[in-house]
C-alpha cells in the first residue's frame, strides 16, 4: 500500500526533516496513495487535481509486498531487525516488518503473536499460536481495552469495552506490517484509547508483476493451513491499477482437548491511479471462524493435576464440559474506500470511508436442570452483533517552515447484545417456565450505541534544520446510548445516554543530533469513554460513570546505521479513574472496579547488531512499575518487565532465527478486592517470570526456465524447549485459576510462486 507524503513521513507518520529540506528547495509532490471520505466529492477533487498541470507526484513509499525468495539481499542491521524505530519519531515505537512476519513467526499467527516480540508487550496463546484469542495481551501493563488497534489507520474494536479479538480479523499472511506505538502520539493519532498506545496493522500491497502464490502448512495439533494469493500485476489498460486477492483456510484441533477451530478468510485490495496525483483504494477483508470454546479457559491446580495441562472439553453429553454445549461462531468484515490526492504543490488530502462488523453467536455456560426438567441440560446463547460506520479525513499543508495537519474522525456503532437460557433437552429452544417463554430466561438484552467524534490540528514546526516542535490539540467527544429492557447484572430496565467531551493537548519534539542519531520528548493528555460495564448498576450517573484520563510524559533516543541500530526510552503516566474489568472464573459474570488513581512508569530499549556474513544479533527489554496510588498495590496481571534475545541469519537462500522472549512475574488478588484499599486483599497469587524460545529455519530459491518462479520451505518451532508454565489469571475465594501455556509446537510450510 502506498502511503501519502512518503518523502515527508516516517512509519509513525511524522515529518522527515531531510525530505522537508528537499521540498523547501522546490521539489514538488508527486503521485500519492489514496483514501476517501465521501466518494463522490473526493473523486471530483481528485479529478480536478489530476488535470492541474502544476501537480506532480511524490516517489512511492516502500511497498508491503511479500517476496518469497530474496535475491542478492543487502543484509544489514536495518533489514534484519525484528523490531526497530525511525529517527524522526516523537514517541517510543517498534516496527515489525513483512520479512519477520513471513519468515519468523508461525504461519497461523495473529497480530498478537507477531507483536509479542516487541519490548513492553506480553501475550499468552492458550490454544497455540493464532489458534485462539490471545489472553492477557498487555502493552506496558495496559490491558487490551486500554490501547488502540488499527488497520490501515482505521481504529476498530468492541463498542462495549474497546477490547479486540485477535483471531477474528486478520491472520498473519494478510498483514504487511505491525507497528507498536507505545504512547498517545500527537493530536493526529486517532482512536478510543490512544494513551495506552496503538498496535497499527498495515495491509499487504499488490506486486508490480503477475503472480500466483499457493502456501500449504501442516503442524502440531493436526493443524492445516492453505493460503492462496493472486497478484494481477500492473494493469496498463486500467492506468496502472493493481489487485491483490487472498483466500485462506485454517483447521486445527488446537492444544486443548476437544476444542477444534476452523477459520475461513478472504482479502481483496485494489489500487487505481487517477491521473498523476490521485489514487483510489478499495479493500475488503472477511473472516469466519468456528471453534469449541471451553468454559474452563482458566483451570485450577486440581483440574490440571486430574484432567491434564491441555484440558479443554470432553465428549460426555451429561457433562457441562461437553464440546456439544460450548461452541462459538464469529463473522467479521472490514471494508474501506480511500482517496489520496495531491491537491497542489503544498496541499494533500487523505480520506477513508469505512465499515466493519463483528457477529458472535456463542453457546456457553451449560447447567443441569431447566424450567422443563430437573435433568435436562441447559445453557446460554449469547449474541453480540455490531456494525460500525466511520470516516477518517486529513488534510496537510507542507512548506519550508513545517507541516500543518487538520483532520477529523467520526464513527457510529450499533451493537445488539443479549444472553438467553436454552433447554437442550427440548432441542435447544429458550428455557421455559410453565410451558411458556419467560423473560427470566434472559440474563440481559440491550442495544448499545456509541457515537465518537475527534477533531484535531497540529503543526510540525521546523525550528531549525535539526529541531522540530509539534504542538497539537484534539477535541474528543463521545456519546453512549443504552436501551436495555433487561440490563446486565441488575436485570432491571435501563434507558440512558450520556456524553463526555474533552480537549486534549500534546507537545512533541525531535532533535537530530547527527544524521544517524536523534532524541525526542513528548507530553500529552489521554482520555477514554467509560466502559459499558460501568453501566451495570441500578442508577448510573456522572459520579459513577467517569471517563479515564491520563497525563503521559516520555523521552527517548534513536541511533541507526547499517551496522547497529538501537533506541531507548523512559516513561511516566499519571492515571485518573483506572478501571479493572475481569470475568469471574466460575460464574463468568463480569467483575468491575474503579481505582481513583494509578501511576505507570518504566524504561524500554531495543537493539540490533549486524555481525556480518548475513548474521545479526538482537535484544530488547523493558521495566514496568504499575501501581494504584491509594493502596500502593501492584496492578494485577501486569508483568514486572519483558526481554528478548536472539540472532537472525540470511545466507545464500538459507534463513532463520532463534529468539527467546521473557515475561516478568505478575500478581493477582481476590476478585472482589478494592484497588484503592490495600486491606481488601484477602488472597494473593504470584507467577514468576518465564522464558519461551522460538526457532525458525527456511530455504528458498528462484527458478529459471520453469513455470515455477521460486519456492520456499520453512519450519517454525514455538516453545522450543517445551517450557511448562502456568500463569495465574484470577483468584476466586482463595482458589487460584491459571492459564496454561502450550508446550512445544511445530509448523512446516511450503510456498511456490507461479
Amino acid at each position: 500500500m502506498h502511503t501519502p507524503n512518503s518523502k515527508l513521513r516516517s512509519r509513525s507518520g511524522k515529518m522527515d526533516l531531510p525530505a522537508l529540506s528537499a521540498l523547501a528547495a522546490g521539489i514538488r509532490l508527486r503521485r500519492l496513495p489514496v483514501q476517501l471520505l465521501f466518494a463522490a466529492s473526493f473523486c471530483i477533487a481528485g479529478a480536478a487535481a489530476a488535470t492541474d498541470p502544476q501537480v506532480t507526484t511524490t516517489p512511492q513509499a516502500k511497498q508491503l509486498e511479500e517476496v518469497e525468495v530474496h535475491a542478492n539481499t543487502a543484509t544489514s542491521a536495518i533489514t534484519q531487525a525484528p523490531t526497530q524505530a525511525d529517527l524522526t519519531i516523537t514517541q517510543p515505537q517498534s516496527v515489525i516488518g513483512l520479512d519477520y512476519i513471513s519468515n519468523h513467526v508461525a504461519p497461523t499467527a495473529d497480530y498478537a503473536a507477531i507483536a509479542g516480540i516487541a519490548p513492553g508487550v506480553s501475550t499468552i496463546g492458550v490454544s497455540g499460536p493464532g489458534l485462539g484469542e490471545a489472553k492477557q495481551m498487555t502493552i506496558r501493563g495496559f490491558n487490551d481495552n486500554q490501547y488502540n488497534v488499527t488497520y490501515d489507520g482505521i481504529p476498530f474494536g468492541d463498542t462495549n469495552d474497546f477490547s479486540h479479538h485477535t483471531s477474528s480479523y486478520f491472520p498473519a499472511k494478510m498483514i504487511g506490517q505491525v507497528t507498536v506505538d507505545r504512547g498517545p502520539g500527537g493530536a493526529s493519532q486517532i482512536g478510543q484509547a490512544t494513551f495506552g498506545g496503538t498496535v497499527a496493522l498495515r495491509s499487504k500491497d499488490a506486486r508490480d508483476d503477475f503472480s500466483f502464490i499457493p502456501t500449504v502448512s501442516y503442524g502440531s495439533y493436526d493443524t492445516t493451513l492453505t493460503h492462496l494469493e493472486l497478484n494481477s500485476g500492473r494493469i496498463d489498460s486500467l492506468g496502472g491499477g493493481k489487485l491483490i486477492a487472498s483466500a485462506q483456510y485454517n483447521d486445527t484441533d488446537t492444544f486443548r482437548t476437544n476444542s477444534p477451530m476452523s477459520r475461513k478468510t478472504g482479502y481483496i485490495k485494489y489500487v487505481q491511479p487517477v491521473g498523476s496525483s490521485t489514487e483510489v483504494t478499495f479493500l475488503s477483508n472477511y473472516n469466519y471462524i468456528r471453534f469449541n470454546n471451553p468454559d474452563k479457559t482458566d483451570l485450577t491446580q486440581q483440574q490440571i493435576d486430574t484432567l491434564g495441562r491441555n484440558f479443554g472439553l470432553n465428549r460426555d453429553r451429561t457433562s457441562t464440559d461437553c464440546y456439544c454445549y460450548n461452541y462459538q461462531t464469529k463473522q467479521t468484515d472490514l471494508e474501506y474506500i480511500g482517496v489520496s490526492s495531491a491537491l497542489s504543490d503544498t496541499w494533500q488530502l487523505d480520506n477513508k470511508l469505512y465499515t466493519y462488523a463483528y457477529n458472535n453467536d456463542s453457546h456457553e455456560s451449560p447447567y443441569v436442570g431447566t424450567g422443563a426438567s430437573k435433568t435436562n441440560m441447559g445453557g446460554y446463547n449469547k449474541i453480540n452483533n455490531y456494525r460500525a460506520w466511520g470516516d477518517t479525513l486529513e488534510t496537510t499543508r507542507t512548506d519550508e517552515h513545517g507541516q500543518l495537519r487538520l483532520g477529523a474522525w467520526y464513527e457510529y456503532i450499533d451493537n445488539t447484545r443479549y444472553s438467553v437460557a436454552l433447554d437442550y433437552g427440548l432441542g435447544g429452544i429458550h428455557d421455559v417456565k410453565k410451558g411458556k417463554p419467560d423473560s427470566s430466561a434472559y440474563k440481559y438484552t440491550m442495544i448499545d450505541r456509541l457515537r465518537t467524534t475527534q477533531l484535531y490540528a497540529e503543526y510540525a514546526w521546523r525550528v531549525t534544520d535539526q529541531l522540530t516542535l509539534t504542538p497539537g490539540i484534539k477535541y474528543d467527544r463521545a456519546t453512549r446510548y443504552i436501551d436495555a429492557p433487561i440490563n446486565q447484572t441488575t436485570k432491571l430496565p435501563l434507558y440512558y445516554q450520556q456524553t463526555w467531551h474533552k480537549p486534549l493537548g500534546s507537545l512533541t519534539a525531535n532533535y537530530m543530533l547527527t544524521s544517524e542519531w536523534s532524541v525526542y520528548g513528548q507530553a500529552a493528555q489521554g482520555f477514554l469513554t467509560p466502559n459499558l460495564n460501568q453501566f451495570y448498576v441500578p442508577n448510573p450517573g456522572e459520579n459513577k460513570v467517569a471517563p479515564q484520563k491520563t497525563m503521559n510524559y516520555q523521552f527517548g533516543t534513536v541511533y541507526k546505521t547499517d551496522r547497529f541500530n538501537a533506541d531507548a526510552d523512559v516513561f511516566y503516566i499519571d492515571y485518573q479513574n483506572f478501571p479493572l474489568t475481569a470475568v469471574d472464573p466460575v460464574t463468568h459474570d463480569p467483575i468491575y472496579a474503579m481505582a481513583k488513581g494509578a501511576t505507570m512508569r518504566g524504561a524500554e530499549a531495543e537493539a540490533t547488531y549486524y555481525m556480518g556474513e548475513g548474521v545479526s544479533l538482537y535484544a530488547n527489554g523493558s521495566l514496568i512499575d504499575a501501581k494504584f496510588k491509594n493502596s500502593n498495590l501492584r496492578m494485577p496481571t501486569v508483568p514486572s518487565g519483558t526481554a528478548a534475545l536472539g540472532f537472525l541469519y540470511d545466507i545464500g537462500g538459507f534463513f532463520g532465527s532463534l529468539t527467546e522472549k521473557y515475561i516478568g512475574g505478575q500478581r493477582v488478588y481476590n476478585s472482589d478486592f478494592s484497588p484503592d484499599i490495600a486491606s481488601s486483599v484477602k488472597a494473593t497469587g504470584h507467577t514468576t517470570g518465564w522464558w519461551q524460545s522460538a526457532l525458525s529455519l527456511g530455504y528458498g530459491q528462484n527458478v529459471s526456465g520453469s513455470f515455477i518462479k521460486s519456492y520456499k520451505i520453512r519450519l517454525q518451532v514455538d516453545n522450543l524447549f517445551d517450557e511448562h508454565k502456568q500463569v495465574i489469571d484470577a483468584i476466586k475465594g482463595t482458589t487460584p485459576y491459571y492459564l496454561v501455556i502450550p508446550g512445544r509446537s511445530w509448523f512446516a510450510s511450503v510456498s511456490l510462486a507461479l
